[in-house]
């Protein structure tokens, strides 16, 4: 109690589930329950990294980062035949040029990182989608935050 946690979940042929949570709030003696859905590895499939950090405004990785960027590189490792897209999503905050300009490069940086520990850039790509694609209302501080997110989603397998 009183940290914060973050998670993997695997299983073959199937996309890896990611997570993070605090108990920073929570009782000694409480229970904690999460449904954990897995997803075939399909085209189309995707998940929102939910370990992927930048500053705001800034499209460097922090080091935070790095255990899930690495969950990835093992995953495609393990799946040598897979093609996969990072997308990058803002929330509405800011101009639409600028927040499109940011996801990309967010997309982008994911992808270097990847080509970075040897994974093939014929297998990535990187799309940025700026406020375009919310998946929570943007009237609200917690939907902002879920709006901000990084996705990958198989292309093919």
């Amino acid at each position: 109690m009183g940290s914060n946690y973050v998670f993997n979940v695997n299983r073959k042929n199937y996309l890896f589930y990611s997570d993070n949570f605090s108990l920073s709030s929570n009782a000694p003696d409480s229970v904690f329950t999460k449904n954990i859905p897995l997803q075939p590895i399909t085209a189309g499939a995707a998940i929102i990294l939910k370990n992927i950090f930048f500053d705001t405004k800034e499209f460097t990785l922090r080091k935070e980062s790095l255990i899930e960027l690495d969950k990835i590189v093992a995953f495609m490792n393990e799946n040598s035949n897979l093609k996969i897209q990072i997308s990058g999503h803002t929330d509405n905050v800011g101009k639409p040029d600028d927040n499109l300009s940011l996801s990309n490069n967010r997309a982008k940086a994911v992808v270097t990182y990847l080509q970075s520990k040897g994974i093939n850039g014929t297998r990535l790509s990187a799309k940025g989608f700026g406020a375009a694609k919310p998946v929570a209302d943007n009237n609200t501080e917690n939907g902002k935050a879920m709006n901000r997110r990084t996705e990958m989603s198989v292309v093919s397998n």
